[in-house]
């Protein structure tokens, strides 16, 4: 629900978070869902971070952070690039567009020679800065909570499989683990072979 995150973007940054940590979970586990989560997060805050820090600076060369610029004395915009290049980037634009409307700030999408830009009024510029500012702080929480529901779906995962271990008959059971001892004496009758013909080679 947007209540529990204050409004809209908050629950679309976590949404986001979370599907890329499932999209983790179900290529490599608990541990690589948690890193997915991470690593989605660490992009999506520098490129806040960015945003806010290049909100009324002058344009710059191509490349590297987002450029704010002002269009006419009246409007500004803000590069886009970082945010739209991240996986399901649009999602997060979706985000920045549902913070700013919440705020009442006056802004608009376009693009511009294959650019992607945030339009808004030179006036509004500190309130522009301050909505990213707060994206930061929805991302942390979105962060925190989608993590959370990691440990929670592999908690779920551990007891169904542990469920399914014990609905399993009690001879199948035994016969896995005769075959799994089998396979370790196996390998450890192949470790020691090496050391017996080296001893019996010393011993001639």
């Amino acid at each position: 629900m947007a209540d529990d995150f204050g409004d809209d973007a908050g629950r679309q940054i976590f949404d986001w978070a979370l599907r890329l940590g499932m999209e983790g979970y179900r290529r490599g586990g608990g541990a690589a869902g948690q890193r997915a989560v991470e690593d989605a997060i660490g992009r999506l805050e520098a490129a806040l971070e960015n945003a806010r820090d290049a909100i009324g600076a002058k344009p710059g060369p191509s490349g590297g952070a987002p450029q704010a610029a002002r269009t006419d004395a009246r409007f500004a915009r803000l590069d886009m690039s970082e945010f739209a290049a991240l996986e399901d980037g649009q999602r997060i634009v979706s985000a920045v567009d549902a913070k700013l409307a919440a705020n009442d700030i006056w802004h608009g999408m376009t693009e511009d020679g294959g650019t992607p830009w945030l339009v808004f009024k030179t006036a509004d510029a500190p309130a522009v800065a301050s909505a990213f500012d707060q994206l930061v702080s929805d991302t942390k929480e979105a962060a925190s909570r989608a993590a959370e529901r990691m440990r929670q779906e592999q908690v779920r995962d551990d007891r169904s499989r542990a469920a399914d271990r014990d609905r399993e008959p009690l001879k199948d059971r035994a016969e896995r683990a005769r075959r799994a001892s089998d396979v370790q004496s196996h390998d450890a009758e192949r470790g020691r072979a090496p050391e017996q013909n080296r001893a019996e080679t010393r011993s001639k």
